[in-house]
């Protein structure tokens, strides 16, 4: 599920984002069409944008790359054709187009950030996760700033990717700006990634937030209790118990010996 809506998401994103006017012709001295060569533009923008008719776009932006393009108006093609091509949902076809613009030199400043982001998307929507990855580093390389969304985004990719200590760098950045009223499957995500990296007693302070929410759930007692003892903190763990034992929660003798025996151990 939690794929789906991130394809859905990336998609929607992808379309709203990527420009459809002109290119940032960095390594090009054109600044505008020629008046023939405007109209045919104009219609293939109208087809996508207006008329939401992809095909009657693409048919429109052939005929223009079909005619003698100065290099301003090969730039605005081929933007306007990966946008074409995402709607069309011709995926690698939309990246082939926008990684020409970057080898042209054809896009820069904050456009080629943006344009490292909508690749990185492109592949989100496609599965592809390295290439997904490999796309948002580029992004942040050109100065993208993740904002909580896109680093939970980035949490769940390196978590698929089995590369468990950067998802939980991540991670711990959506908790620090959610706050502790975050969303349980913030908290749920945070224990499988500390249970995989061996964090046993971050994980045992991430359940105290939990706890306080409902102090009533034994199971948080215990998993916090046992969290700190394999995290080799016998002493918060001993400070649990104890509270668990003040409280009435410890109830039988063998959870009672389990106190006396930490009273021991502390003297």
């Amino acid at each position: 599920m939690m794929k789906s809506i991130m394809k859905g998401a990336a998609t929607l994103a992808i379309i709203a984002s990527i420009g459809v006017g002109t290119a940032a012709a960095q390594a090009c001295e054109e600044t505008q069409f020629s008046s023939a060569n405007a109209e045919d533009y104009l219609k293939a923008e109208t087809e996508l944008m207006v008329n939401e008719n992809p095909q009657g776009a693409l048919a429109a932006l052939n005929a223009l790359r079909a005619k003698n393009l100065n290099c301003y108006e090969q730039g605005a093609a081929l933007q306007l054709g990966a946008a074409i091509k995402i709607q069309a949902e011709d995926y690698a076809g939309a990246v082939s187009d926008l990684e020409t613009l970057l080898q042209r030199g054809f896009i820069s400043g904050d456009n080629l950030k943006t344009t490292y982001y909508n690749i990185a998307q492109i592949y989100l929507t496609i599965d592809n996760k390295e290439k997904a990855l490999e796309n948002y580093d580029r992004w942040m390389a050109a100065g993208g700033v993740p904002d909580r969304n896109q680093k939970w985004t980035l949490a769940v990719l390196y978590q698929q990717m089995d590369d468990f200590p950067e998802s939980l760098n991540w991670a711990e950045q959506v908790l620090q700006a959610d706050g502790p009223n975050a969303d349980r499957q913030v908290y749920d995500f945070l224990i499988f990634l500390y249970d995989k990296t061996g964090n046993f007693a971050k994980k045992a302070e991430l359940l105290e937030l939990l706890l306080a929410r409902d102090p009533a759930d034994r199971r948080l007692w215990d998993a916090i209790a046992g969290d700190y003892f394999r995290g080799g903190q016998e002493r918060k763990a001993f400070e649990v118990q104890k509270a668990m034992y003040l409280g009435g929660i410890l109830q039988t003798e063998e959870e009672l010996m389990r106190v006396v025996n930490f009273y021991n151990s502390f003297d």
